[in-house]
């Protein structure tokens, strides 16, 4: 490649750096306040389900093997990950939650023995970025699992699967475990009088004359 080639896909790199980095900002920021983490902790049959398929699966799947967290949040599929045996995890992490997850490493690390995590100690790494930075490709490795909390509202709502996707096709081994690696879409017809008049109520707000 030539140098005026290379310097024009350097710059084309940087370029789509920055449009993702200026991307959805408010969903960022929604993301990065505690409670809105909380509600999601609190979610007894998420959080529960996640843990009982990391920590069930981790002779086979997790342990001493390289793990990608996408979208990480809080952190505590990275958290489950490292309990299930994981050697490291890379959490990748657009929001400020990044820097709060970095605080509960680094007082897992600086308290030794005596703190509640110190199992989590220089076992994950926070990534304070969208996984779709092309920097990325060049700074973290190939990993032999990818784990994420990608389900939004029927399924493809707020389009994590996409960037769940996206992971699999730059960070994932050949060979290596999605986690989860399928899903379903259940639709049924229901009949709702009240959500009815409330929707026809808002649209024919329009249909008035002046």
């Amino acid at each position: 490649m030539g140098d005026d080639a290379a310097k024009q896909q350097g710059e084309a790199a940087e370029r789509e750096d920055r449009d993702v980095l200026h991307r959805d900002p408010a969903y960022f920021q929604y993301y990065s306040q505690f409670q809105h983490q909380q509600n999601m902790l609190q979610d007894y049959v998420r959080t529960s389900a996640y843990f009982e398929a990391i920590t069930l699966n981790g002779p086979a799947v997790f342990k001493d093997r390289l793990v990608m967290d996408v979208g990480s949040g809080s952190g505590i599929l990275s958290f489950f990950a490292v309990k299930a045996g994981a050697k490291h995890v890379y959490a990748v992490e657009a929001s400020s939650m990044a820097a709060k997850m970095r605080a509960i490493l680094a007082a897992a690390k600086h308290n030794g023995a005596a703190s509640r995590n110190a199992y989590l100690a220089d076992r994950i790494t926070a990534v304070n970025a969208k996984i779709e930075e092309p920097r990325l490709v060049a700074e973290l490795p190939r990993v032999d699992v990818i784990v994420s909390e990608p389900i939004g509202v029927l399924l493809v709502h707020e389009r994590m699967i996409e960037s769940f996707i996206y992971a699999r096709d730059k960070f994932l081994r050949p060979g290596g475990a999605m986690l989860p690696s399928s899903g379903t879409i259940h639709l049924a017809p229901l009949s709702d009088a009240e959500l009815w008049n409330e929707t026809i109520t808002k649209a024919r707000f329009w249909q008035q004359h002046a």
